[in-house]
């Protein structure tokens, strides 16, 4: 009788469509398919957290009806949120203030403030926020620019309850009375770009004032194509366009402020894609997710694709950009970048994304489904914690990567390693048993699905192995006696006997729940080669 084979596999690339079987095969710890999984920046791929309703149980919508989020940032300590024809704080996710009044010179106490008309944001649409910092300020000046209306300014000053804070507002004019889409805070000026009637000119405001596009040290610059984006890179200001990529230099220097051309034949999707992460900036151009990366040489920047594994996914999202809505952001404490495509006629278990995380080797991806979102923002509290917010079509805000399900919904996780040969197609393998490393976070339930030779229907194939011994771990510290299984590997190896033969297998983990997180870490797998055919 033939001896057992050993095969062993880290879960390492993450996933992979622009590969066909058999160049998988050098590459056994990549993913064919990693949905609602994130490559762990420590290893292994992990399911991801949920969200759920700010304010939980007692959450109320800021419109008080169902009313599409527009945008979300984290401010002070609660969330600036749009919807509908108003911007709104709260620091519950209960009670909402809205704060697109216009306070006096001076600033507004609550009842002055509360009092006053709201101004009303007439046809709003997806916002950006820009935060600028002042001396003296509690929190700073969050700036919303919507596209349509003028931007707008709001800072508060004062901690514990509302009734007690004071209240600053204004609206901006850049030029005329014009809308803005695109605003940033770089090297001291507010930055605004994406003018109703003037698409190709970038302004910046007065140095450390914001609300002033017309005195000493303001100006403006135009170029040769529509801007869809900008954004600060260290020194210099990125301005992202339809065709082309520039960067204006030496904003505070009259006589030497300038624009120069980066590149003259990529340009950007939508600015609502762009993201700093790991020093980089990240955006979607139409051949793939790119990088504007800083080199060696000062001043000079390099241009680099960094999704080409799946190219086949970025290729059907660049066809359709222009149906769905586009956002953002960057999870610092993961290292990953998150790209949300939401159609708006499509339900929510239909709504897709993508996850890059950025490991020592460049960015390893997966994606998500089920998950709507209209707006997402990303920001530090008062306490320095890192928060998460988004929003969609229902008009909640929902508390980002929290949470074991989908606001009470079950999570569809799903890992498919590529297709096993174990170096000889040609010679028929008998499966023993695998082992597999996964390090749960509480109890949980991960069926495995065997599939041999390609999941070919000349061959039976097996069941579904449900996973029901995975024992949740005891962390010193956290574990409560006579509820935690105290003895339990933090990383346990749980072995599984198997059936079937075939020439090649590959494995598939499988979770539909609302049990908590877990991470696949590898495989050890154990055949037996039973002859050639």
């Amino acid at each position: 009788m033939a001896r057992s084979q050993p095969f062993t596999v880290a879960c390492a690339g993450g996933l992979v469509t622009s590969a066909n079987s058999i160049d998988l095969l050098r590459t056994p710890g990549v993913a064919t398919v990693l949905q609602n999984f994130e490559v762990s920046i420590e290893g292994g791929y992990r399911r991801i957290n949920g969200f759920s309703k700010f304010g939980a149980g007692s959450a109320v919508q800021p419109t008080g009806s169902t009313t599409t989020i527009l945008g979300t940032q984290p401010y002070a300590d609660g969330v600036v949120v749009t919807a509908g024809t108003n911007i709104y704080f709260t620091q519950d996710g209960i009670t909402w203030l809205t704060i697109n009044r216009l306070s006096a010179g001076g600033g507004d106490n609550y009842s002055t403030f509360t009092g006053k008309s709201i101004a009303a944001r007439t046809g709003q649409g997806q916002c950006q926020f820009a935060m600028f910092e002042g001396a003296g300020q509690d929190y700073g000046s969050i700036i919303i620019a919507d596209g349509v209306n003028e931007p707008f300014s709001f800072r508060m000053e004062g901690t514990g309850a509302l009734s007690t804070r004071t209240y600053f507002t204004e609206e901006i004019t850049v030029t005329g009375t014009k809308g803005v889409q695109f605003i940033t805070a770089h090297d001291h000026h507010l930055i605004a770009a994406g003018v109703t009637d003037n698409e190709n000119t970038v302004y910046y405001s007065v140095n450390n004032d914001p609300t002033s596009f017309s005195g000493t040290g303001a100006g403006a610059v135009t170029i040769s194509d529509k801007i869809v984006g900008i954004k600060g890179f260290r020194t210099d200001l990125f301005i992202f366009c339809e065709n082309s990529i520039h960067k204006l230099i030496n904003i505070n220097n009259s006589s030497t402020v300038a624009v120069i051309p980066v590149a003259e034949s990529v340009g950007c999707l939508s600015g609502y894609s762009i993201q700093e992460i790991g020093g980089d900036l990240i955006f979607l151009a139409p051949d793939g997710l790119r990088t504007v990366a800083g080199t060696s040489r000062i001043g000079d920047v390099e241009l680099g694709t960094v999704s080409k594994s799946i190219q086949p996914i970025i290729t059907e999202l660049a066809q359709k950009v222009n149906e769905y809505t586009i956002s953002s952001v960057v999870l610092r404490e993961k290292s990953q970048y998150r790209l949300f495509y939401t159609d708006t006629d499509l339900t929510n278990a239909s709504q897709r994304g993508i996850i890059g995380t950025l490991r020592p080797n460049g960015f390893e991806w997966s994606e998500m489904l089920g998950m709507e979102v209209t707006a997402i923002g990303s920001g530090f509290d008062t306490n320095g914690i890192e928060q998460y917010y988004h929003g969609d079509t229902d008009g909640y805000v929902y508390l980002h990567n929290s949470g074991d399900n989908f606001d009470g919904a079950a999570i569809d996780a799903r890992y498919q390693t590529p297709d096993y040969d174990y170096g000889d197609f040609g010679t028929l393998k008998t499966l023993h048993y695998v082992k597999l490393s996964i390090g749960p976070e509480n109890e949980v339930q991960p069926s495995v699905r065997v599939r041999f030779d390609y999941d070919s229907n000349e061959t039976p194939q097996p069941e579904d192995y449900l996973l029901d011994s995975v024992p949740a771990p005891s962390i010193f510290g956290t574990a409560l006696f006579g509820t935690a299984k105290f003895g339990a590997s933090e990383q346990p190896l749980v072995r599984l006997a198997l059936q079937g033969s075939g020439y090649s297998k590959s494995f598939r983990i499988l979770t539909n729940d609302t049990n908590a997180p877990y991470t696949i870490n590898g495989l050890y797998i154990d055949y037996i080669p039973s002859g050639r055919r």
